[in-house]
């Protein structure tokens, strides 16, 4: 008695939700499922029973989902269109299936660099095609940024195109995070720069086209106006070391018994020692670490690049500031 009446309020409620309901033993083919905002149920003539979700994997990006699902901020799930789309024990909310009750779920596309392919990155959680001909890449870390570049001034940059030292730079500049820039230190900066931790910073990155911020396109038969350079098809302010000297050893000259060696593109005294350095000129008189006689400053640098500092500091002229 107790079991038929129970059908019977069961009965009375799935009626209320516009659902069919039928009485006697059932078979599994007389399941009806439905779902609310609080789950998904399978119901037969005696009652109703929870439908468990699928689980979700973790995930930081489309291509750490299996085939056929994408990445959202509930794990790997599968778009729709409708609830019909979704396995049991979800519904399509927002375009993606998940279990009632939980909210919608936003896309998460990618997280890093890795996530995209080789000639994409990573931006507000989007991979976007960039680098080549297509403009250089955004970063906000060096490891946003492919092998071979380097994360300057929120551009991947070729490494070729960076320094190290203020004597990769050209006379009067310094090293600032892999860019050559103008010290402030005792100059004005000029229109289009900012005075920062001592150096004059761009205030704006790319050659905006006449005043604006759209980036300028270019190529070798278009080339950038003066003070900027083709970076990967679009103009930046111009940053790079001086242009390379040397490509082997003996277009290096050197002074008496002290020969120069070409190391990345420059001639350079190598030593084992401070005196010996001294012995060519005061100003290089300290033997570095990479055994190139450079200034005390080059010798002891705290860093030489970009992302070497702690706590989000900037490299400048190889000390953390």
């Amino acid at each position: 008695m107790t079991s038929r009446l129970s059908s019977t309020l069961i009965a009375s409620a799935l009626g209320a939700l516009g659902l069919v309901v039928w009485s006697g033993c059932g078979t599994d083919s007389d399941l009806r499922y439905y779902c609310d905002g609080a789950g998904c149920y399978e119901c037969d003539a005696y009652g109703c029973s929870n439908v468990a979700p699928p689980t979700h994997a973790a995930c930081t990006g489309n291509a750490s989902c299996s085939s056929g699902q994408v990445c959202t901020s509930n794990g790997c799930t599968t778009a729709c269109s409708d609830d019909a789309s979704c396995a049991k024990g979800e519904t399509c909310q927002g375009g993606y299936c998940n279990a009632p009750g939980g909210g919608p779920s936003t896309g998460k596309g990618c997280t890093t660099k890795a996530d995209c392919g080789s000639s994409e990155t990573c931006t507000n959680g989007t991979c976007q095609a960039c680098g080549g001909t297509a403009g250089a890449c955004p970063c906000a870390a060096v490891t946003d940024c492919s092998d071979g570049f380097t994360c300057v001034s929120g551009s991947c940059t070729a490494t070729s195109n960076t320094c190290k030292y203020a004597s990769d730079c050209a006379t009067g500049k310094v090293c600032a995070d892999g860019a050559c820039l103008t010290s402030c230190e005792t100059a004005t900066c000029a229109s289009g720069f900012l005075c920062e931790k001592g150096v004059c910073q761009p205030t704006q990155q790319t050659g905006g086209d006449g005043g604006s911020t759209t980036p300028v396109t270019c190529s070798d038969a278009a080339p950038c106006a003066t003070g900027y350079y083709c970076n990967q098809g679009t103009c930046a302010v111009d940053t790079r070391p001086q242009p390379a000297n040397c490509s082997t050893d003996a277009e290096c000259g050197g002074t008496g018994s002290a020969p120069q060696k070409c190391l990345d593109g420059f001639c350079k005294y190598t030593c084992t020692d401070d005196a010996y350095c001294r012995t060519i000129d005061n100003r290089i008189g300290y033997c570095a670490k990479d055994k190139v006689c450079r200034t005390a400053g080059e010798a002891n640098a705290a860093c030489t690049g970009p992302g070497q500092c702690p706590n989000g500091g900037s490299c400048i002229n190889n000390q953390c500031k």
